[in-house]
């Protein structure tokens, strides 16, 4: 599955500056509630901080652009002359006022995780209120591979003598990636170390649409993973989603059957190859 995410389509931002025949971004969501919930973490006095949208907006660019691996990186890519476009899009379009990257990082110390999972809530229940823009009825849940930025490994957590025969647990420069399995591909190695972002993925007109994600250990089971999401789904006003489509790595009777009576979502897999398919009977009780 194509995990793209969408919900703020950039290419309505690749002009030089604003077009009114454009959908803009601040005239479909109302983000008031940023600077409603983040403003007050900031003390009065001093120097006059700047506006949350915008650092809200520049995370919103770091977490759904591939090519950017830091916030360094990304204050570096956002004062590029070329990118005046998500400059518009975070609502700085003068490069020297670019927030520095130290500030995106207090910012990022500020907000708890709680508290930005209740602004996307929010951001989503938006969303869901355009016509034909999310069509969550029948959403799917997926896993791919978030590689960390190791070395190899580092050292043991032990004091044996010799290291190379022991079972001790190993470590990494990312303290907290583990060693996985992904699906076999080309020019890819079976292991990597990093984790794992499951996500529940709404279709739309314009394609897959990720609705909100997770990152966990990759050595984290998916049948673990599917029914706290459908729990978090239940959190978001006004999604109403009625089958939810996994593969069998989320395949669990108990956690399905939770999910449909408890949270009235149908978890939808494909079938086990070792599954027996009793005969179909006639209306007499004999086997058609």
């Amino acid at each position: 599955m194509d995990l793209q995410l969408e919900l703020l389509p950039y290419h309505y931002y690749n002009t030089l500056g604003f077009d009114a025949e454009l959908i803009d971004f601040i005239d479909n969501v109302d983000d008031s509630i940023v600077l409603k919930k983040i403003a007050p973490l900031y003390k009065d006095g001093g120097r006059p901080p700047i506006d949350p949208r915008i650092y809200f907006r520049m995370h919103y660019l770091y977490f759904t652009r591939p090519e950017i691996s830091s916030f360094r990186e990304l204050v570096r890519q956002l004062k590029e002359p070329k990118n005046q476009a998500w400059r518009n899009f975070i609502g700085v379009p003068n490069i020297s006022k670019v927030p520095v990257h130290s500030s995106l990082s207090t910012f990022r110390t500020k907000v708890s995780v709680e508290l930005f999972y209740d602004i996307l809530f929010d951001l989503i229940t938006q969303a869901l209120k355009l016509k034909d823009f999310l069509l969550p009825t029948l959403t799917g849940i997926d896993s791919r591979p978030v590689w960390a930025s190791v070395n190899g490994y580092k050292h043991k957590r032990c004091d044996c003598l010799d290291q190379s025969t022991c079972a001790c647990e190993k470590t990494y420069s990312d303290p907290d990636a583990t060693c996985g399995v992904q699906r076999t591909k080309a020019n890819q190695n079976k292991f990597f170390i990093g984790y794992r972002k499951h996500s529940i993925v709404c279709p739309s007109p314009k394609g897959p649409i990720v609705l909100f994600s997770i990152i966990l250990p990759n050595d984290t089971a998916d049948v673990k993973v599917m029914l706290p999401l459908v729990e978090m789904m239940k959190k978001i006003e006004a999604l109403k989603v009625d089958y939810l489509v996994a593969d069998l790595g989320y395949f669990d009777a108990e956690d399905q059957k939770t999910s449909l009576l408890e949270h009235d979502v149908a978890v939808v897999t494909e079938i086990k190859k070792n599954t027996i398919v009793p005969e179909y009977c006639s209306p007499e009780g004999k086997p058609e």
